[in-house]
């Protein structure tokens, strides 16, 4: 019986005392540190596997029971990968929400407070202001996606004096966080007059191009447009028209449909967008990584003592 690492974010101390866990349950281990080459004999008999492997690999593990990633977002591991579908998908979710939701907070406050102006004037040694600013406080901001990012961003715009809207799949009501909150089927209605849609969601069939040219036109020059969701969940012609001619205000996008964003992408040359290469939830920040140890080591030692694990994937829903 052998439990299997690969791209951990873990630390020294955290690897030894996962590595004490598993001989504790009579499990060999193995670690490979990140992208080092994976041997396929020494994961013939694995039962269980924490962090990414290459994809063709994992049908071969004929023993394999389970399978946890140090990410959220699970899109790449939902088809008929495993060679069995009793294998169990596990991911971090929870473990990303204060980085991403910081990120979040800065795209908002960057157009709001004019920054990229104030950036272009410094480069050209402008001395100039670039019009009125906004606040958070008493802006209307629609969060689309209420887990756990979607819900530690609302958390801290509310208590800088936002109105939060919420949008999520199934019906839900308003409480101390949400000041309002709809189902996806009204998002036309949820974006309305909105200063800001904040956008955290998983790649899904029912999420692909929820943000779509309907729900982009209904959308008015002061809304800025923020993802760190997946970039499917964004209709992105049509987002980079509403950018193009001024109808929203601006887009701070981590994460897009092609990924790495192709350099010929209009995006990069915009003014009014802010690219970032999907960092805004690395695994490797501090933060993110001792939450994501706290989740796994809870697991090891639910799979050691075969109890049901937590954050399990519904692969057929994506999350």
């Amino acid at each position: 019986m052998k439990i299997v690492f690969r791209n951990t974010p873990f630390t020294k101390q955290q690897k030894e005392i996962l590595s004490a866990l598993c001989a504790s349950g009579g499990y060999e281990y193995k670690w490979y540190e990140r992208d080092e080459t994976v041997h396929p004999s020494e994961l013939w008999d694995a039962e269980a596997l924490m962090g990414y492997f290459p994809i063709p690999l994992l049908k071969e593990l004929k023993h394999l029971k389970w399978h946890q990633v140090p990410s959220a977002g699970v899109d790449s591991l939902l088809g008929d990968i495993y060679f069995d579908d009793s294998v169990i998908l596990t991911n971090a979710s929870g473990a990303f929400g204060i980085s991403i939701s910081e990120y979040m907070l800065t795209g908002v406050l960057m157009f709001m407070r004019n920054m990229p102006g104030y950036r272009k004037n410094q480069t050209a040694h402008a001395w100039r202001e670039e019009g009125v600013s906004r606040t958070i406080f008493g802006s209307i901001i629609t969060v689309v996606g209420m887990g756990d990012i979607g819900t530690a961003f609302a958390k801290r715009a509310k208590a800088l004096g936002a109105f939060i809207r919420g949008v999520k799949r199934t019906p839900g009501s308003p409480n101390e966080i949400y000041d309002e909150v709809y189902t996806a089927k009204e998002l036309l209605k949820a974006v309305q007059n909105a200063d800001a849609v904040v956008m955290s969601l998983p790649a899904t069939k029912e999420t692909y191009h929820i943000l779509s040219e309907e729900v982009i036109s209904q959308l008015d020059e002061k809304t800025i447009i923020v993802n760190c969701g997946r970039g499917a969940t964004i209709d992105e012609a049509a987002l980079i028209s509403a950018l193009k001619n001024r109808k929203i205000t601006g887009a701070v996008l981590d994460v897009f449909e092609t990924e790495p964003l192709p350099k010929d992408s209009p995006l990069w040359d915009m003014e009014n967008v802010i690219v970032t290469p999907h960092i805004s939830g690395r695994d490797t920040t501090p933060v993110n990584a001792e939450k994501i140890f706290e989740i796994f080591k809870e697991n090891l030692t639910r799979f050691i003592e075969k109890r049901p694990l937590i954050n399990v994937v519904d692969r057929r829903i994506g999350y």
